[in-house]
């Protein structure tokens, strides 16, 4: 394998194998992830605080399963990781079809752990198959088919419950989908690997990446916008419960406009020429907490559905700029042999902060329905003040400003 080019801005054959990979694994998991709360809360008539525990397991043991991923990758081989990571995602599918809360519970959060131990070899794999100076257009695209078919599949969700169809065998149909995201990974060749070198490296700069300070601030901002990211199954049942419980449909389609504003602001922000470190807090962060504190108003002044959707699509814009802006800063700072380890500290701030988010979450709902969103704004605010300062100081650095 051979160390191309990096002046090359187009994106490789791998790269679309992996980003379709991505679309077909999401067509199949997040319609899950849309109904499983309803399922558990609804159906199987599970306290939400309980919800939140089950969520909260699966986002912070999927903390050490996505670091354990990252260093496997690092050690054996990326490729090999991710195809054994998205093999077991099919366990969520599952959970529909358990009659009791612990066997639900369990096979939706082994297959959630399964997709967190595919995650960071998957996107070490996307950087070294990537140009350098495509990485942010490559992340872009890759949130964009991923989020966009989790889209898809929330429609499909949508649409079935409309139909009277039951949530167990509407959660079986992800079974296809992603058994294809399986397929599409297994003919990534990697016949062109890039090496880890920076846009700015490559252009003739003296510089070779940001500052290192720049890495630990990033990790806790994610940390801090983990507090505030909690699982999107909460406005699901915000939703739902304002059509007394039983407007399901609703729930899902809180989702399906979340995935929708943040598969279309992931892609354009990827092909914008914006920078990454400002972009991350102003269109991430900043976003993410005034969704949430968005929906508290909702919620505390009985809004209206239109005004509640917004601030859902809101969250979405801020997930689109995060979930494109974070991996490809962290690609500019981790070494090529480390890359693996560097994603898996990404998910691993990320998940740490999740793990006590939807804790938290599923117990402030016993005070009231607005005062969780509330809280999950001050720490998304947080995140954005933190990395933001960052930015600002960067900014004010000649030799940093380019990056700022």
């Amino acid at each position: 394998m051979s160390t191309a080019d990096t002046r090359d801005r187009g994106l490789p054959g791998d790269t679309w194998l992996l980003c379709f990979s991505a679309f077909f694994a999401d067509l199949g998991y997040q319609g899950v992830t849309a109904l499983f709360p309803l399922y558990l809360v609804l159906r199987l008539h599970a306290p939400l605080y309980t919800y939140g525990i089950v969520t909260a397991i699966a986002f912070g043991g999927g903390a050490f399963v996505a670091y354990l991923g990252g260093i496997l990758g690092d050690r054996f081989d990326k490729k090999s990781v991710s195809i054994a990571g998205n093999s077991f995602i099919p366990l969520m599918a599952l959970s529909g079809l358990a009659h009791t809360l612990w066997l639900s519970a369990l096979l939706f959060t082994l297959g959630w752990w399964a997709r967190y131990f595919r995650s960071p070899p998957r996107r070490a794999l996307l950087v070294h198959v990537t140009p350098p100076r495509s990485r942010g257009r490559a992340f872009g695209v890759l949130h964009a088919l991923d989020i966009g078919g989790g889209m898809l599949s929330a429609l499909f969700a949508l649409l079935a419950l409309w139909w009277h169809t039951a949530i167990g065998t509407v959660m079986l149909y992800a079974l296809a989908p992603l058994l294809v995201s399986t397929i599409l990974l297994c003919f990534v060749r990697r016949t062109t690997v890039y090496s880890a070198e920076t846009p700015a490296a490559s252009s003739g700069g003296a510089r070779t990446a940001p500052p290192r300070t720049l890495l630990i601030a990033l990790l806790v901002s994610a940390t801090l916008y983990g507090f505030s990211f909690y699982n999107l199954g909460f406005p699901i049942l915000s939703a739902a419960a304002r059509h007394l419980g039983t407007g399901y449909e609703w729930g899902v389609l809180a989702y399906v406009v979340y995935l929708g504003v943040s598969a279309l602001s992931g892609y354009a922000m990827g092909a914008g020429r914006g920078s990454p470190v400002r972009s991350l807090w102003l269109l991430g962060y900043l976003p993410s907490a005034l969704g949430s504190g968005f929906i508290g108003v909702c919620e505390l002044l009985h809004w209206p559905q239109p005004a509640f959707y917004a601030a859902v699509g809101l969250l979405g814009l801020g997930m689109g700029a995060v979930e494109t802006f974070e991996p490809t800063l962290v690609s500019t700072v981790v070494g090529h042999t480390r890359l693996g380890r560097g994603m898996g500290f990404l998910s691993v701030s990320r998940a740490i902060g999740q793990f006590l988010s939807n804790l938290i979450m599923g117990v402030l709902f016993s005070v009231g329905q607005a005062v969780p969103y509330f809280y999950a704004c001050a720490s998304a605010l947080a995140a954005a003040i933190v990395f933001g300062g960052v930015a600002l100081v960067r900014s004010r650095d000649p030799a940093d400003a380019k990056d700022s």
